[in-house]
């Protein structure tokens, strides 16, 4: 058997060998000398080389070769190069395929700017501690200390040798001392972003620590990229740009400040130059921060505001139009980044809103509270003394008076008109007395009747003046030039007196701003706890809610929630279940929904539902082609209606200007939050101010509180409104001046209670006024009780009808009336 096989396989090989030496002798070329792969290398090792390679190259590697090509040229001060040294510590230990990588790419980064003994040091120091991490193992739990201690005491031993070697320089070792401390700290901030990249955590549930660490990280490849350019355009600022763009949409004005700055200064601190970029990026940050609410578009508008205001104080307009380009590419590329990037993104890593209690958020409103009113008082302040600065100075006069009137007269006709002429030595130096004196009689001619003639000449000046004729046309030149100066100095002071006034009437409306506004909103952090746990036990999972209260009040609930396919997930399942957490009904009031249904985040508000509702309807009558009332019908936040009608002075054009700007501003105001008294009187002043021509207009003002149907009304000159219950007819009327024409209005505010089905209705003057025979307080009481109607608009439009036929068809002046119906919701 064992015969068998010892001829087994010489046989074999003699079968294989016979058809290879029949081949040879046929190609003489066999006999030449051959590489004889098979032994270099062995069966199977090409594959297994392929394979390291493949598991060398993957993305993550390739991204840490990246990162270490572009940190081995982040500099600080122009001399040290921590970050490569606590990179490759960090990412290179105990792993030899990321340590060949990340060395080899670490020389080509440090190639190119590095010479060749600085370069050589450089490398042993990579060298060395890449050789330690790999060689001893550091305990789990001292790897947090071990690391760093390592790295700062290789880079201290192996640069001092070296530095001994070529020379030693108090100096230098001072550079080398900065450079491994400050490796040390950076090594166990990268420990930080190591770990994260180890347990793939997402972003949007990153530590304040981790989320540090990784901008410490972006920081050093900011730094590396600070001297990369393609067409002129920097990598880094683009990046920065970008990153300030992305904190002002995650953080707001903080954040896009802070991100500013420190993109700012990175230049300073990698080049130890002072940047011109510091103040553009964080105004633009700050600017960006401040219109984040009107989405990406905004934070691009407040940028670009940023940038183009502090451009301008940059002498190199190439710069700034490099610039414009780079703020154009981040912008560009801030537009395309995914709709979900505040999920994934740690919106709230800056701080944590829970831990606010309710305490703090009270004294802090306090505190906020005082700062913008001393802030608006300070403004009014400066309103006072603007005006103060007009009525103070003494006035402005464009022509010269008392004396210097006559010098002025005089030396324009001896130095201007008579200077040419052969005589002008013996009229003004030998006969001076007697020509100024015949001048003199001459001007008092020329003020008392306005122009002279040359018969007015004095018969001796006549006599001697050779061109008499030519000095009457300079005299009244002369006197024309006085009164038109004369004219524009009234003008003058009577504009400077009218700003002065205005600044005055401003300065006031600001200061009881001031001592109106009040911000008592905030969000009560228990009730968001409690929804949470109410929403988490009916299955519904919610990203972020906050209610807002104010004085013990629910007012809103902002919900961010998953989005649904279908748009009516927060109508159909958020809305009842919160809704039976508290105990009241809620109904969604605003949402915005993503672009793609099912995919990103909707946020949506939730707000009391209301228990009635009111129908409103309009007819109007102008009696030329504009009708000068204005009104306004809106939905208050608060939960109130609000109806207002508002009578211009006379008709057409004029009067709807009036009324229209007092309507708006009211409703602006209002809206805002500020007092119904207030918001009036604020109006009077507006008018005020608008012109000093009289400009005045009546105010019917009224709010109906949509959850205990109480009406509360103020009426301003104007006309009655008129309650149907059924048959029985009420009336609201009162007595005062319009706004507009007294400095101090008179505002009473009156409270009546409505019942479901009550029909109110709003009148202007035009329809009081509709007939000299009968007065509107007559036939419009008369009218309702008769009419059986509930439709507002039928009811608004047979109170104009009666209104036109008793004026027989030509209306005196334009007719409005309002017709409102309360019902339960």
């Amino acid at each position: 058997m064992l015969e068998r096989l010892e001829i087994y396989p010489y046989q074999r090989m003699e079968d294989e060998l016979a058809p290879r030496q029949a081949r040879r002798k046929l190609n003489p070329a066999w006999r030449r000398p051959q590489l004889r792969f098979n032994k270099i290398f062995p069966a199977g090792s090409l594959n297994y080389s392929a394979d390291r390679l493949r598991s060398m190259l993957r993305w993550e590697n390739l991204l840490l070769a990246a990162g270490a090509v572009v940190l081995s040229r982040a500099f600080i001060l122009g001399e040290l190069l921590p970050f490569i040294f606590a990179f490759v510590a960090v990412f290179a230990a105990q792993s030899h395929q990321r340590s060949i990588i990340l060395l080899l790419f670490s020389l080509i980064g440090l190639t190119t700017v590095l010479p060749g003994s600085i370069l050589a040091a450089n490398m042993a120091v990579l060298l060395v501690t890449v050789w330690i991490l790999n060689t001893e193992k550091i305990q789990l739990g001292k790897t947090w200390w071990g690391v760093p201690v390592i790295t700062t005491a290789v880079i201290l031993v192996v640069k001092s040798a070296a530095l001994m070697i070529s020379g030693l320089n108090l100096y230098q070792e001072m550079v080398i001392v900065f450079e491994a401390l400050i490796s040390g700290v950076i090594s166990y901030v990268m420990l930080h972003c190591y770990e994260v990249i180890k347990q793939k955590k997402p972003m949007v549930n990153f530590s304040f620590e981790e989320m540090g660490a990784f901008m410490v990280l972006g920081i050093g490849l900011i730094m590396g990229l600070s001297d990369l350019q393609v067409l002129g355009l920097s990598f880094s600022g683009i990046l920065c740009r970008l990153g300030i763009m992305i904190a002002a949409y995650l953080w707001g004005t903080g954040g896009g400040a802070i991100m500013g700055v420190m993109s700012g200064i990175l230049p300073s601190i990698a080049s130890s130059l002072f940047a011109q970029t510091l103040g553009m990026y964080s105004i633009s940050g700050l600017l960006a921060g401040i219109f984040r609410s009107f989405g990406r578009l905004g934070v691009i508008i407040g940028f670009m505001l940023g940038t183009l205001a502090l451009s301008m104080f940059m002498a190199d307009s190439q710069l700034t139009v490099l610039g414009l380009w780079e703020t154009g590419i981040a912008s560009i590329v801030f537009m395309l980044l995914p709709e979900s990037l505040k999920e994934k993104l740690p919106v709230q890593s800056l701080g944590l809103i829970s831990s606010h209690k309710a305490t703090d958020s009270q004294s802090d409103d306090y505190r906020l509270n005082e700062t913008i009113g001393n802030r608006i008082h300070h403004l009014a302040q400066v309103f006072d003394e603007l005006s103060s600065t007009f009525t103070g100075q003494e006035e402005i006069s464009l022509r010269p008076r008392g004396n210097s009137c006559l010098n002025y007269l005089y030396d324009e006709l001896s130095d201007g008109f008579c200077e040419g002429c052969h005589r002008f030595n013996g009229c003004w130096s030998r006969e001076y007395h007697s020509t100024a004196q015949e001048i003199l009689e001459l001007f008092c001619q020329a003020e008392s009747a306005g122009q002279i003639n040359y018969e007015d000449l004095p018969p001796s000046l006549k006599k001697k003046c050779l061109h008499g004729r030519e000095l009457v046309t300079t005299v009244n030149y002369l006197f024309d030039n006085l009164r038109i100066n004369e004219y524009w100095s009234e003008k003058m002071g009577e504009s400077r007196e009218l700003v002065a006034r205005q600044l005055k009437g401003v300065g006031q409306v600001v200061r009881s701003l001031a001592d109106e506004i009040e911000i008592d909103s905030s969000v009560d952090i228990e009730l968001r706890e409690q929804l949470l746990k109410a929403c988490k036990k009916q299955g519904i999972s919610l990203k972020d809610i906050n209610p807002v209260c104010s004085k013990g009040e629910l007012l809103t609930i902002n919900v961010i929630s998953a989005s649904c396919v279908d748009g009516s997930g927060c109508e159909l399942s958020v809305a009842p279940a919160l809704s039976s957490a508290l105990g009241q009904k809620l109904e969604v009031c605003q949402k915005n929904c993503p672009a793609l249904m099912g995919r990103g985040a909707c946020d949506f508000m939730l707000k009391r539902a209301f228990n009635y509702q009111v129908t409103s309807a309009v007819a109007q009558v102008a009696r030329e082609d504009k009708n000068g009332d204005s009104l306004i019908i809106n939905t208050l936040n608060e939960g109130k209606e609000l109806v207002v009608l508002s009578d211009g002075m006379g008709v057409g054009e004029k009067a709807r200007d009036e009324s229209n700007t007092a309507v708006k501003l009211l409703l602006d105001l209002l809206q805002s939050g500020f007092d119904k008294e207030l918001a009036l009187k604020t109006i009077n002043s507006v008018l005020l101010l608008r012109s000093r021509s009289e400009s005045f207009t009546t105010m019917d003002m009224m709010l109906i509180d949509l959850y205990n149907a109480e009406l509360d009304y103020i009426k301003i000159a104007s006309a009655p409104t008129f309650i149907k219950r059924g048959r029985q007819i009420s009336v609201l009327s009162s007595s005062s001046l319009p706004i507009g024409i007294l400095e101090q209005v008179e505002v009473n505010s009156e409270k009546r209670s409505l019942l479901p089905r009550d029909i109110i209705l709003m009148v202007s003057d035009g329809v009081m006024e509709a007939s000299r025979e009968q007065n509107g307080d007559e036939w419009i009481p008369r009218l309702l009780a008769q009419i059986g109607e509930n439709d507002p608009q039928i009811i608004a439009q047979m109170v104009i009808n009666r209104a036109l036929s008793l004026a027989a068809g030509k209306p005196g002046d334009d007719m409005t009336a309002i017709c409102l119906r309360l019902d339960m919701a």
